[in-house]
């Protein structure tokens, strides 16, 4: 007797303290129409944010693009007797360049020299060439480029292109057979 006297009280219990349980009948049924309706109009809602991602890479690579395009790298500077860097007549063509191109790309960025002075220097020649030309050494911002640009300066491009055509043999037509 004191065996079903216990059963029975801990089954009152168990009920008596329980709390009423659902499966979220009500729930899953609204669930259903969320994703009915997104499934309806599947593509519309994330095209934006394709269409953004794709823009930032290009955002991205335009920027990226215009760096490379204005930086003044090693063979626009030279040094001068007074063993400070001064803008040579390419790096001076090339500021100018940069100057008349679009608004929103008139930033010179001037490559990272080995040693922090010699980037300070450079800076200066390029807002000294800024002075000579504009009147204003703070015409447009000029900013410090870690990224070398692929190139090389322009006397060695000729020298290549000069004994490229020295070695070239001359022209001969060959033997003519008559017949």
């Amino acid at each position: 007797m004191k065996i079903g006297n216990l059963f029975t009280k801990s089954i009152l219990a168990s009920l008596l303290f329980c709390s009423v349980s659902q499966a979220g009948w009500n729930e899953m049924w609204s669930r259903f129409r969320v994703d009915y309706a997104r499934n309806k109009c599947w593509p519309s809602p994330f095209v934006e944010q394709d269409r953004a991602s794709v823009r930032n890479y290009f955002d991205t690579m335009t920027a990226s693009g215009i760096r490379l395009q204005n930086t003044l790298s090693d063979h626009y500077f030279e040094l001068a007797n007074n063993n400070e860097f001064i803008l040579t007549r390419a790096g001076k063509l090339k500021v100018r360049q940069i100057l008349m191109s679009a608004e929103d790309r008139r930033i010179v960025f001037v490559m990272r020299g080995l040693t922090e002075e010699e980037t300070n220097v450079r800076i200066d020649a390029v807002h000294v060439a800024l002075q000579e030309m504009v009147g204003n050494p703070d015409a447009t911002e000029v900013l410090v480029s870690p990224v070398q640009p692929i190139g090389r300066s322009a006397d060695y491009i000729d020298d290549v292109y000069r004994r490229e055509r020295a070695s070239i043999p001359a022209p001969r037509l060959p033997a003519s057979t008559d017949e």
